[in-house]
């Protein structure tokens, strides 16, 4: 792995990396230079599919004004758009399953690529692309499930991932269950702060980097309750998200309410200030540490 620098206080690259490295376990880069041709086709291969995507979801929309009975409330009130009750059974209830599902999918998918589009129209297809790439939701569940001695490693291992040439030169397309996420709105950021002639290109050449304080706010947590003498209350809350939000086959479930009570039960009973502590961690300033092939410029 590429050798490890502390980011320069106040230079441009710190800014932008405060704007959108901040709030993430890891924020890789890299500079993408692969064929244009094969970008611009794996590019014209997700306009087929989001283009797909729309016209499923657009149909299910049309469709659920029927099934859940939308047309037939609004034809009470506009006759021109009667249209017959719903028929409430077993089988709607699975309808209504499929529709939560899929909007939960492809509505952020194609959204996202909204951002893909845009990136193209004002910067194209340059031969060398620079890439930004956050963890998944999925990815981050699986870190914090992780237990407390186990957590390092598990890093590790999504760190040289993060930087081995034939992991990330594998084209994405978005998935929720995908390992990283690609920050288009920061490569356009990017590519302006370029223009610019704040931050170099070069500046992002396969670097990984991490707030210095620690990898993410769970280890803020953990270091800040230590201190207080309060390490069990640590344990006890990544217990109960272990148990909480993740499946007996290892697949993330997601965040509910009863999750947050019984966390907030557990500060609560040891007389700790859930509210101002995290309140704490977050107005803490982020510096950086990146783990690099050159020296920021």
């Amino acid at each position: 792995m590429p050798a490890a620098h502390r980011v320069p206080e106040g230079s441009p690259v710190a800014a932008f990396l405060s704007e959108y490295a901040s709030d993430t376990e890891i924020f890789v880069s890299h500079l993408d230079t692969t064929e244009v041709s094969s970008r611009k086709k794996h590019f014209l291969m997700m306009l087929g599919a989001n283009l797909a995507w729309s016209f499923l979801l657009g149909k299910r929309i049309y469709g659920a004004l029927y099934r859940y009975g939308i047309l037939f409330i609004i034809g009470k009130i506009s006759p021109i758009l009667k249209a017959p009750p719903p028929t409430v059974n077993w089988p709607l209830v699975g309808q209504l399953c499929l529709d939560i599902f899929i909007l939960s999918v492809l509505l952020p998918l194609i959204n996202n690529f909204i951002s893909v589009v845009k990136l193209r129209y004002y910067h194209g297809f340059p031969e060398s692309e620079i890439i930004f790439r956050k963890p998944s939701s999925a990815t981050v569940a699986n870190i914090v499930s992780q237990p407390p001695d186990k957590r390092d490693s598990y890093m590790n291992d999504i760190l040289r991932r993060a930087v081995d040439p034939e992991e990330f030169k594998q084209p994405t397309w978005g998935m929720p269950w995908d390992e990283w996420t690609i920050d288009f709105r920061a490569m356009a950021v990017a590519y302006e702060a370029e223009k610019k002639g704040l931050i170099s290109r070069d500046a992002w050449e396969l670097s990984s980097c991490n707030p210095l304080s620690q990898v993410g706010m769970m280890e803020k947590l953990q270091r800040k309750l230590t201190a207080m003498g309060k390490r069990h209350v640590f344990t006890q809350m990544m217990e109960v998200i272990q148990l909480k939000t993740v499946a007996k086959d290892g697949t993330a479930l997601p965040v509910t309410e009863e999750v947050d009570t019984l966390i907030a039960e557990i500060f609560r009973q040891n007389e700790v200030d859930f509210a101002q502590l995290t309140s704490e961690l977050a107005t803490e300033s982020p510096r950086f540490v990146s783990n690099s092939s050159k020296k920021t410029k």
